[in-house]
Parts: structure tokens; C-alpha cells; sequence
């Protein structure tokens, strides 16, 4: 503890060598409200009701993945401004999972549900089409895999990855101009996207001529860059359970009052990351971060489940879907996500001397990602680690 001034979140996070202890059992919690959401409550959850529509328990959990994923990933980029290894450690972190997912579906589950011929099955090109998704391009449907007559869609949560990309790509660009490292710029940026999503949520008008894409972008990334301002002003800002007994007051004041885009950007990454940073969501250690298997794998396994057994949703079907969800997201990370993980200093490595070489011939001099990995300090190598994304 810091004496003779109050602890801010800075200290908090230096004192734990820039790892919050709690930051993977959060993901997992919020990766686990999405299974149920989906499984269980619907729209008809508690938050929905309270907030007269605006959010449910389902979409919360998203915005903590957000939060989460925009606190824990800004360090590394503010410190190095290593554009490629950012993107080659975002890479293999998102799509090894991801495309063992979309395949799995394509060629296990597809083949399992489907009311085709596996002849006409292969031979669709919607069949095909899926395949977009290894890309974070939506493709919902599997030919002939329906439910009570009707195509469902199989993996539809797949749908934020893309905004997911999107908003590293913000944070790239962020870092390539300058933002950083001049925070008050980042500040600026993260007032332009909030003003913007409180108009957009308070106005229908504005809110009706938007494009959903557009709009869908501005309701997670204002998560995502609350949460590197957050980082970005560690210094300035309490690390205070009061001040987290604030924020939740607050958020609950402004839902009830019909003004929660107000009030949760502010609120909820602070809340996030006090958790994180905090003993209280560290006291069971993880030793892997089965979050992203979880919410990958979820939607496929309930499907399986209301397909063949024609469950209906409820807490057995998020029960029974839960549970074998883990065992999967285990084995994703086990078998996929882990060792693809192991890969991030080789392949980043790979690539700049690639990109150096392709620099040299045109006369312009690269550093190689090996020689800034070197003069990055060991507490940036421990935030990337920490980030597990």
C-alpha cells in the first residue's frame, strides 16, 4: 500500500507486476453469462427488465470482454509501439480457435444435424460460405440444418470477433499516430465515440438512419477504449472499493432511469478492472483461460442439444450445455489455443524479417521485431502475457 497519498490504480498494478490476478476468472464468469443467456434467459433476464430494454445480461458480459481486452492490451502497444508483433499476437490468440471452430461446424456438427443427403450437404455452397467466419465475416447457416422447419443460425455470437478486429485496428492506428503516448489525445478520442453513443441511444432519429454495422462498432468499442484510457490514466485514477460502490450505484440510478448509456461506459470499465486488479476475483486461481473456448464453442453445443433432444431453453439445457462446453473449451485450449500461443515471439519474429527485407530493397530501413523485443522492458514481455487475449 501506498502511504501519505491514496492508491491508484497504477500502483495496484505495478505492485502486481502488470497482471491482474483477477482479469482471466472474470472472463471465464462472463464468458459462462453468455452461455446462459443463451440457453436460459433470453431477453427475459433480470438486467432486461430493469433496464427497460436497453441491456441483458448476455450483452453485459460482451462489454466486460471489452473492457477487459482494451485495459490489458494498451500497455504493450504504448510502451513498444511494436505494430507487428500487436498484430501477429492478436492474430494467434483469434483465429487458431476460431478456425477449428468454424470447421468443426462445418464438417461435425453440419453432417450431424443436417435434413440433407451428406451428397447435397458437400455439394451446397452454402456449405462454403461458412467458411467466412474463419475471417469474422458473418456466415450464419449450414445447409439443411434447421429446427422446427426453420434454418437457425449456428454460431450467431461470432458476430463481435469482427468488431473485436475492428477495434484493434483502432488501437493500432491509435498507437501509430500518436495517441499513446500523448493521452489526452486518447481522451479525446474516447469523448468523441461516447458522445456518440449516448446520442445515438437516447435519440431514435440518429439512431434509425445509422447503419447497425456502424452501430454495433460504437457500442463496444466505447468499452474498449474506456478501458485503455483506463490504463493510460492508471496514475490519476483511485484504486477504491468505495469508488466501485459508486459505479455500481450509479449504473443502477441511470438503468432504472432510462439513461444507461450515460452512465455504464463510465461505470462498468472501472468496475471491471478494480475486479481484476483486486484480490477478491483471484482467490480460486485459474491455471488456463478457457473464456474465449467458452464463448466460442457455446452456441454450437446448444444447438446440438435443442436439435437432438429438443430441449427447450431453461437451466438444464445451460446446464447440460455448460458442462460440455468446459470440457471442449479445455481441450481447444489444451490442443489449440495454448500451443498456438507459444508460437507469438517466432512467428512475430518471422515476419518483421520478412517485412525488413522487403524494406531494405526499397531503400527503407525496418527494425527487426528480435532487436525491439530486446529494448522492450521485461514489464511490457508480463503485460502481453498477462493479456492471455
Amino acid at each position: 500500500m501506498i502511504l501519505g497519498r491514496t492508491t491508484t490504480i497504477g500502483d495496484r498494478f505495478a505492485v502486481l507486476s502488470a497482471r491482474g490476478p483477477g482479469f482471466d476468472q472474470i472472463r471465464l464468469v462472463a464468458a459462462l453469462m453468455v452461455v446462459a443467456h443463451h440457453a436460459w434467459w433470453g431477453v427475459n433476464d433480470v438486467l432486461y427488465r430493469f433496464s427497460g430494454g436497453f441491456v441483458q445480461l448476455g450483452l453485459l458480459a460482451v462489454v466486460i470482454f471489452f473492457c477487459v481486452s482494451g485495459f490489458l492490451l494498451a500497455p504493450g502497444l504504448a510502451r513498444s509501439g511494436d505494430l507487428v508483433r500487436f498484430a501477429v499476437n492478436r492474430a494467434l490468440r483469434i483465429l487458431p480457435a476460431l478456425f477449428a471452430v468454424v470447421v468443426a461446424s462445418m464438417f461435425v456438427l453440419g453432417p450431424a444435424l443436417t435434413t440433407y443427403s451428406l451428397a447435397q450437404y458437400f455439394s451446397s455452397a452454402e456449405l462454403y460460405l461458412y467458411l467466412k467466419n474463419v475471417l469474422t465475416l458473418m456466415s450464419h447457416y449450414l445447409p439443411g440444418v434447421v429446427r422446427h422447419g426453420r434454418e437457425v443460425q449456428i454460431n450467431g455470437p461470432l458476430w463481435t470477433l469482427n468488431i473485436e478486429v475492428w477495434s484493434y485496428a483502432a488501437l493500432a492506428a491509435l498507437s501509430a499516430a500518436g495517441f499513446l503516448r500523448r493521452r489526452v489525445l486518447a481522451m479525446i478520442s474516447f469523448t468523441v465515440v461516447y458522445l456518440a453513443y449516448v446520442g445515438l441511444a437516447l435519440s431514435p432519429a440518429l439512431h434509425a438512419i445509422c447503419p447497425q454495422r456502424l452501430l454495433d462498432f460504437i457500442g463496444l468499442f466505447v468499452y474498449f477504449i474506456a478501458g485503455t484510457n483506463l490504463y493510460l490514466y492508471r496514475e490519476s485514477v483511485p484504486f477504491s472499493g468505495v469508488g466501485a460502490a459508486v459505479a455500481v450505484g450509479f449504473a443502477l440510478i441511470a438503468l432504472a432511469g432510462g439513461v444507461g448509456a450515460v452512465a455504464l461506459p463510465l461505470c462498468v470499465p472501472y468496475l471491471v478492472v478494480y475486479l481484476g486488479l483486486s484480490e477478491v476475483a483471484s482467490r480460486v486461481p485459474l491455471k488456463h483461460d478457457l473464456s474465449y473456448g467458452v464463448y466460442l464453442i457455446h452456441s454450437p453445443v446448444i444447438l446440438a442439444f435443442l436439435t437432438v433432444f429438443d430441449l427447450a431453453a431453461g437451466w438444464p439445457l445451460a446446464l447440460l450445455a455448460g458442462s460440455v462446453t468446459l470440457v471442449l473449451a479445455y481441450a481447444s485450449w489444451r490442443f489449440v489455443e495454448a500451443p498456438a500461443l507459444k508460437q507469438k515471439v517466432p512467428v512475430s519474429r518471422w515476419v518483421s524479417a520478412h517485412m525488413a527485407r522487403l524494406g531494405s530493397g526499397r531503400g527503407v530501413e525496418i527494425q527487426p521485431a528480435a532487436r525491439r523485443h530486446e529494448q522492450s522492458n521485461s514489464l511490457t514481455g508480463t503485460i502481453e502475457a498477462g493479456a492471455a487475449e
